[in-house]
């Protein structure tokens, strides 16, 4: 079983004395110098809010997928799946995750901008509200590596190593905790957007985070024949007739994109070929939500990942 134990440890040599800021930074846009501990920080999606809170720090301002959040930019926003209950304040929704409204961005008065280098091309724009950091998210290990950066950033270095470490050991026990039946079964994961795409489906591999997640907890990835670049090497996308033929003892199907998880089982449970999996024949199909599943990919929702499978492995 490979586990992030030797990434973790790595992050975890050495005990760094508190921040002195300056502070400069590297992330994916370059460099970020910070002139005094942020206060009012502004969390660009899910996966920045993930590692906000794991740290202990509160947003000021968020931002999400466009699709998924309420057009209300300026005011508080009130909902925010999976992450909601740990939110404190009432933070500003400033608009769409990769493209924020920067008007309303700036009326939050931010003194840092944390997102994802999927907002790369705002960069600019962004690094003139106030200073920003753009993080690695999707692949497996990227998000220790970015929690070391943001704690940093933040003068919370001993709350990363903290969570770090905590972490390490709840994936230790969560991968012998697997129900005996599943333990180091061959897996299917797969991403499917539902709709015209129906039959089509992203298969996980381990460098994805989300297939790294299942790796760390026992299971062997079915992959199937060489990783798609123009996919970062998560996987690739197959057809519902190469997907027969990669049979696993269990299958985690992922509803992405604006499917659902009642509409992922129907269609997965109307697919001939799908039905001739051996999961689908011993009922070890598992449909889980993106949300949670692929879009938060930090700390936060590895844990409530794995009480979601723990309540469906144990219904």
């Amino acid at each position: 079983m490979r586990v992030l134990l030797p990434l973790t440890l790595t992050l975890l040599t050495g005990t760094a004395a508190a921040a002195s800021y300056p502070v400069t930074v590297t992330h994916t846009s370059g460099q970020t110098t910070l002139r005094a501990e942020p206060r009012r920080v502004v969390a660009l999606g899910p996966h920045a809010l993930d590692l906000l809170l794991s740290l202990g720090v509160q947003p000021a301002g968020y931002g999400e997928a466009s699709h998924i959040a309420t057009r209300d930019y300026g005011s508080p926003i009130r909902q925010i799946r999976y992450l909601g209950s740990r939110v404190t304040g009432a933070p500003i929704n400033v608009g769409d995750r990769f493209n924020p409204n920067l008007e309303v961005l700036l009326s939050v008065k931010p003194d840092l901008i944390v997102g994802e280098n999927y907002a790369a091309a705002n960069y600019p724009a962004l690094t003139r509200l106030a200073p920003t950091l753009l993080l690695h998210g999707i692949h497996s290990g990227d998000w220790q590596k970015s929690l070391v950066t943001l704690g940093r950033a933040l003068n919370r270095e001993e709350q990363a190593r903290t969570v770090l470490n905590r972490h390490a050991s709840f994936i230790r026990r969560a991968a012998q905790d697997v129900p005996a039946p599943l333990r180091g079964a061959r897996a299917l994961v797969v991403w499917n957007a539902g709709g015209a795409q129906k039959d089509v489906f992203t298969v996980l591999g381990p460098r994805d985070w989300t297939g790294g997640f299942f790796q760390n907890l026992g299971f062997r990835l079915a992959l199937p024949g060489s990783a798609d670049p123009s996919l970062g090497e998560g996987y690739r996308k197959v057809s519902s007739e190469v997907l027969a033929g990669l049979d696993a003892d269990v299958v985690f199907l992922i509803a992405s994109s604006r499917n659902t998880t009642a509409q992922a089982r129907r269609d997965w449970q109307a697919n001939p070929l799908a039905q001739r999996l051996n999961a689908s024949r011993s009922g070890r199909v598992y449909v889980l939500d993106a949300q949670l599943f692929s879009r938060l990919r930090g700390p936060i929702a590895e844990e409530l990942m794995v009480r979601e499978l723990q309540r469906q492995w144990n219904p």
